[in-house]
């Protein structure tokens, strides 16, 4: 193999570990804002169950 080719070799793994960095950077990204929406929305539902007992009006 020529040194031609073994850097050609070096910088196309480089390339595939960049994107599977990045890759897990986005899983990690979408999981984070679905346990934003899920806390979101628990926090809605407190909130309607706290009206509701304190008989309140509005939401």
């Amino acid at each position: 193999m020529s040194e031609g080719q073994r850097a050609a070799n070096a910088a196309l793994d480089r390339a595939e570990s960049a994107r599977a960095r990045a890759r897990a950077r986005s899983r990690d990204v979408r999981a984070e804002a679905e346990e934003w929406r899920r806390i979101r929305e628990r926090n809605h539902l407190a909130e309607l169950i706290r009206r509701t007992v304190l008989g309140e009006e509005g939401g």
